[in-house]
């Protein structure tokens, strides 16, 4: 799987490439026919190492294969990045998301653009989709914040709790009096499994909020 992903990105990454001498090569064309320069088709082909029926191609006005997709695509990128940065900061609370959570989120994003609910993408769109944006998220198996909770209690790690609790309780003006606190015995969430989960990219862990309880292992 971790090399399928590393081709497809290696594929994106080449065809990224490849786009970029076109349009040179494209630009390249243009502005010798606007100074009135000799400069064929063929001749910009050659310099910047593209074919030149694909080239010719664009020329007559041919979308590249990346604005195809994107013209195709169900999200557009603006809210792909909204949805991205949500999953982010849900990961960073402690609440990962799953690919099925995920699913479903996207599933009423698009359903409500196109006003159809009974719209829902493939088994295989989310996977296609987080490829596309692996440079913000990644996959974890989930570690479980009852298992780290004894190396857990530094000043950077409360610091940084007591941040994102101002923060929650500015941004939705929770009052003083739906406040609550807990013991040592921590806040019951579920069971006390590892799943796979959608967080930032980049990093070695991603914790999820669980009850303790019988071990168990989770897919997506």
């Amino acid at each position: 799987m971790t090399h399928a992903k590393a081709t497809t990105v290696l594929k994106r990454e080449a065809s990224k490439a490849k786009e970029v001498l076109l349009q040179r090569a494209l630009a390249a064309y243009e502005e010798a026919l606007i100074s009135n320069q000799i400069f064929s088709i063929r001749e910009a082909a050659r310099c910047f190492n593209v074919p030149r029926a694909t080239l010719q191609a664009r020329i007559n006005g041919r979308k590249s294969i990346l604005e195809s997709n994107s013209d195709k695509s169900w999200l557009d990128d603006a809210e792909s990045q909204v949805i991205v940065n949500e999953l982010i900061h849900l990961a960073e609370q402690g609440f990962p998301d799953t690919k099925r959570h995920l699913r479903n989120r996207v599933n009423a994003v698009i359903q409500d653009k196109l006003g159809d609910p009974s719209f829902h993408v493939g088994e295989n769109w989310v996977d296609r989709w987080l490829e596309k944006w692996g440079k913000w998220l990644s996959t974890y198996w989930t570690t479980s914040l009852d298992s780290v909770r004894a190396r857990a209690l530094n000043p950077g790690v409360v610091h940084d709790y007591f941040q994102k609790v101002e923060e929650t309780i500015l941004k939705y003006k929770i009052e003083p009096d739906c406040l609550w606190t807990m013991d040592e015995s921590s806040c019951a969430f579920g069971r006390s499994c590892k799943t796979r989960v959608v967080g930032q990219a980049g990093k070695q862990v991603q914790h999820a909020q669980r009850e303790a309880g019988p071990a168990c292992s989770e897919g997506w």
